[in-house]
C-alpha cells in the first residue's frame, strides 16, 4: 500500500496522548508520594492514574521511529533541522528553569554574587540536569545523531528480522531490569549507566517504525489492543502495591519505561490508535493543537505544576480524584497559552518549542 493512501492522522493522536500522559505522570506523582502510608485509598487513586500513562515517554520515542526511520538523509541538513527545532528551545528553557529554580529557593539559600550563582547553577546541572524532566531531551538529542545511520540499516531489514531484533531487545531489558541507570545527573560515575539507558531506550524507535509498517488495523484488532492496555494498567497498579507492601516502602519499579509491562502498554496504545480516523471536529482540533505544541508543553509544564504545588493545591484538594484532573487541566491549559504567546512574539517560534 502506498504511503499516500494510508491515514497518518493517528500520529497526531498518539503525540497528543503522550503529551497528556507526561503531564498526568508529573501531576499524579506528588499525590502518590503524599499519600503513601497515610491514606491508602487516595494512594490507590494516584497509583491507577500513574499506571495508566506509563506509555507516555515510550510513545514519544516510538513516534520518532515511525516518522524518522526509513528515510534517506543529508546528514548536515538533517542535523540543522533537528537541532534547530529541538536544541534552540531547549537552551532557552534551561535558562528559564535556572531562573525559576533560583526564585523558589528560600531567601537564605539564594546565591547573589556572580561566582556563587555560577557555582550553584553548575551544581544544579550536575545533580539533575537543571530539571529532572530534561533527561528525555538530553537523550533524544543524543539519539538524533544516530538516526540517519539507524535509518539506513533498519530500512534494509525485513519485518521478520526486525521482529527478532525487538524480541532480543525485550529480553535484554528484562535481564537488565534491576540495572541502576542515572538518567538525570551528569556526575562522572553516571556516564556508563546513562549511555546504557539511552541505548536501551533507542529500541523504542525501532519498535515504532516496525509497528507503523504493519498492515492497516481495524476495529477488531483495536479492541484486542484495548483489552491488553487495560490489563497492563491493572497489572502495573497491583504489582506496584504488592512490591511496595513487601518492601515496606514505596516501590515504583513497575513504572520504569523499559519494564516489560510498560513495553506491552506502549505497543497496545500504539495499535489502539493506529490507522484510526477522528471525525469529530472539536476532538480533531484539540489533538492537532496539543500535538503541535507537545514539545513546548513538555518543556514548560513542570513550572506550572511547581507553582500549583507551592500554592498548596494538593493540600486544598486532597482527594486525587479531584486534584489530579484539576491540576492536570490547569497545567495543560496554562502550558498551551504560554507556548502560544511565545510563538506570537518575533522570533518566538524558535525558542518556544
Amino acid at each position: 500500500m502506498s504511503e499516500n493512501s494510508r491515514n497518518f492522522q493517528y500520529l497526531d493522536s498518539l503525540r497528543a496522548l503522550a503529551a497528556i500522559g507526561v503531564i498526568i505522570i508529573h501531576v499524579a506523582t506528588p499525590a502518590l508520594n503524599m499519600n503513601f502510608a497515610r491514606h491508602e485509598g487516595f494512594w490507590w487513586i494516584a497509583n491507577l492514574f500513574d499506571s495508566a500513562v506509563r506509555f507516555a515517554v515510550p510513545v514519544f520515542l516510538m513516534l520518532s521511529g515511525a516518522t524518522l526511520i526509513g528515510k534517506k538523509y543529508n546528514y548536515a541538513e538533517y542535523l540543522k533541522r533537528r537541532f534547530t527545532r529541538v536544541l534552540l528551545p531547549f537552551l532557552f528553557w534551561i535558562v528559564v528553569y535556572w531562573i525559576y529554580r533560583w526564585i523558589v529557593l528560600k531567601p537564605w539559600q539564594q546565591p547573589h554574587n556572580f561566582v556563587d550563582i555560577i557555582y550553584w547553577a553548575g551544581k544544579l546541572f550536575v545533580r539533575e540536569g537543571v530539571s529532572k524532566h530534561f533527561w528525555y531531551v538530553y537523550m533524544i538529542l543524543a539519539i538524533y545523531f544516530i538516526v540517519p545511520v539507524l535509518s539506513s540499516i533498519i530500512s534494509k531489514l525485513n519485518n521478520n528480522i526486525l521482529l527478532i531484533f525487538l524480541i532480543v531487545w525485550v529480553v535484554l531489558n528484562f535481564i537488565l531490569r534491576n540495572y541502576s541507570m542515572n538518567l538525570y545527573g551528569w556526575t562522572a560515575d553516571a556516564w556508563s549507566s546513562k549511555l546504557a539507558g539511552w541505548a536501551l531506550h533507542s529500541g523504542y524507535l525501532v519498535l515504532g517504525y516496525y509497528l507503523s509498517q504493519l498492515p492497516i488495523f481495524h476495529k477488531t484488532e483495536r479492541l484486542y489492543a484495548m483489552l491488553v492496555f487495560i490489563t497492563s494498567i491493572a497489572s502495573c497498579a497491583v504489582l506496584t502495591y504488592l512490591f511496595s507492601r513487601q518492601a515496606h516502602k514505596q516501590d515504583l519499579s513497575m513504572y520504569g519505561y523499559l519494564k516489560l509491562n510498560t513495553i506491552i502498554q506502549s505497543v497496545s496504545i500504539f495499535l489502539m490508535q493506529k490507522d484510526k480516523t477522528v471525525n469529530n471536529k472539536i476532538t480533531l482540533w484539540l489533538q492537532k493543537e496539543i500535538s503541535d505544541f507537545s514539545y513546548g508543553i513538555y518543556l514548560v509544564h513542570i513550572i506550572i505544576i511547581g507553582v500549583l504545588y507551592n500554592l498548596k493545591f494538593y493540600k486544598t484538594f486532597p482527594n486525587p480524584l479531584v486534584s489530579i484532573p484539576l491540576i492536570f487541566s490547569i497545567t495543560l491549559l496554562a502550558s498551551y497559552i504560554i507556548i502560544l504567546m511565545l510563538r506570537k512574539i518575533p522570533g518566538g517560534k524558535y525558542i518556544s518549542g
